[in-house]
């Protein structure tokens, strides 16, 4: 289900298609720069009702970066 979502509002956000997408997949790849993460992680906090620190942010490298952070604030 998280995965799922991510993958969605990462789409939603680089103007892809979620299918085309999993957790390999690179922010660089799909062209991300810095407010485009911003704008993701926004729409993350809100779908998931946490906060991700602007350090965190910065070290998104992968959706597979995002998922492990969104299950561990999860999980806390």
């Amino acid at each position: 289900m998280v995965l799922e979502t991510l993958l969605e509002l990462v789409a939603q956000q680089f103007h892809q298609d979620a299918e085309d997408l999993n957790e390999d997949t690179a922010f660089e790849d799909l062209g991300a720069e810095d407010l485009d993460i911003a704008d993701l992680v926004l729409a993350v906090e809100d779908a998931f009702d946490m906060e991700i620190t602007t350090d965190e942010a910065n070290a998104l490298q992968t959706i597979a970066d995002l998922l492990d952070l969104v299950e561990r604030a999860i999980s806390a």
